[in-house]
């Protein structure tokens, strides 16, 4: 009986060491999983940005997540809201709207009023909305006052206003790589709250609330930038998505850029198919600056009187990439440069542009030069003008290396390139006077000396 008494303590004895071991094991398991759940976490956490979700049905609802969002929150639309004015994001606000589906849901611009305004400080990415306007309702799509825009998905369609019909941007940025903003339209009167805008924007820069130059005035920005208008220390950067059948009563269907202003484009952004009655259908600028780059597009705009892809009021004008090509204006099919403005093109093409214009100073189917133009590299090719100029019509100063391409363009005079009065390097006729001036001038002198003796 002992010896059977010693056995059963010795293998209960070896079961509690077993059950002391597995214990052990386990808990080193169940340590090691929570380390490893940490560590997850903490990868997940620094490695993608962790928004709150609010599903929003009513006008209610959307601007209470707005006003209580205190860190990263995306507001997701469940069905088309219709404001009663506009949307304020605030300073310190970080608000990502969006679907729950597929196919965008509309937030729907008051009469009168911007569908959204983002102020100083506050940040709105759109990431599949439809940011609108009913039927007869006036109001621009987006008001940037200081903040940001990012535009990623979605669109800004539908809107009007007597400047930036869609996306108005001073004194802030928008940064654009996916998404449209298209058939927007601005006219030359009669919206109240585009006035307001503009008065709003002088009495912020009088009073030193702003950090930008020079004035809004009706002359320079009543009825232009049918979808985008940027001024005013304002900054717009597109790498991505279109700007596209927009229309401005007078200048920039597409975009108009003021003074202080700048705009540029590269990777896939398209700007195309905006018409502007007066200049600059795809972009206008105004003492702003405006630059293509990358595999950018400027297509198949059109413009009255100058400028169907770029018109620039002086201001800095660059091309490094990209292509302008199929806009058509009376002058400057594809780029306008005024007297004043400063050009570089060191890549990118040209092609396709027409000058229809019938008057005698009319042409430059694809470039029209009245202040100084540059083309250090790329290609000026199969444009065409009704009157001078196929390719570039030169009235000041352009300079032309050994890299820069210019062939099988066509018009009435200078297939390729015209020079109206003017040389490659500048001015012929002035220099041309001038000597004749000194040589009359020498000869009277000359003359009168000698009658004295």
């Amino acid at each position: 009986m002992i010896a059977v008494h010693m056995k059963t303590k010795k293998a209960i004895f070896k079961l509690e060491r077993v059950y002391e071991r597995l214990l052990v094991v386990s808990l080193l398991v169940v340590l090691l999983v929570s380390l490893s759940s940490c560590c997850i976490l903490m990868v997940l956490a620094e490695g993608s940005s962790l928004k709150v979700v609010v599903p929003v049905k009513t006008e209610a609802e959307l601007r209470v997540a707005v006003s209580d969002a205190t860190e990263p929150t995306t507001i997701m639309l469940s069905d088309d809201i219709a404001l009663t004015g506009s949307l304020d994001i605030s300073a310190n606000k970080d608000i990502t709207l969006t679907s729950n589906r597929e196919e965008f849901f509309k937030l729907i611009g008051a009469d009168n009023a911007s569908t959204i305004v983002i102020n100083d400080g506050g940040l709105l990415t759109l990431a599949g909305i439809r940011v609108t306007h009913d039927t007869g309702f006036i109001g621009r799509g987006v008001t940037v006052s200081g903040g940001k825009l990012v535009l990623s998905d979605g669109e800004i369609t539908g809107n009007n206003g007597v400047f930036g019909g869609g996306v108005y941007v001073f004194y802030g940025s928008v940064s654009m790589s996916g998404g449209t903003i298209t058939n927007n339209t601005v006219s030359a009167e009669g919206q109240t709250e585009s006035a307001n805008m503009a008065q709003s924007a002088n009495n912020m820069q009088h009073s030193g609330g702003m950090h930008h130059s020079g004035d809004m005035s009706s002359d320079s920005v009543v009825g232009a930038g049918g979808g985008v208008y940027v001024g005013y220390d304002g900054f717009f950067s597109m790498s991505g998505g279109a700007i596209a059948n927009n229309t401005a009563a007078l200048d920039g269907g597409g975009i108009y850029v003021d003074t202080a202003g700048s705009f540029s484009m590269s990777g896939e952004g398209v700007i195309a198919n905006n018409t502007a009655t007066r200049h600059g259908g795809g972009a206008y600028a105004n003492t702003g600056s405006f630059r293509i780059a990358g595999s950018a597009v400027i297509a198949n705009n059109k413009a009255t009187h100058r400028g169907g892809g770029v018109n620039m009021n002086a201001g800095p004008f660059s091309m490094g990439g990209g292509v302008i090509a199929n806009n058509t204006a009376g002058t400057g099919g594809g780029v306008y440069m005024s007297f004043g403005s400063m050009g570089i093109m060191h890549g990118g093409e040209i092609s396709g542009n027409t000058a229809i214009g019938t008057a005698e100073i009319s042409g430059g189917g694809g470039v029209y030069n009245e202040g100084l133009f540059a083309m250090y590299v790329g290609v000026i090719t199969n444009n065409a003008a009704y009157n001078c100029g196929g390719g570039v019509y030169n009235n000041n100063n352009f300079e032309l290396s050994d890299k820069g391409e210019i062939y099988d363009n066509t018009a009435l005079k200078g297939n390729n390139v015209y020079h109206y009065n003017t040389s490659m390097n500048g001015y012929v006729v002035p220099v041309v006077t001038m000597a004749l001036l000194s040589g009359i001038t020498g000869g009277i002198f000359w003359y009168f000396k000698n009658k004295r003796k």
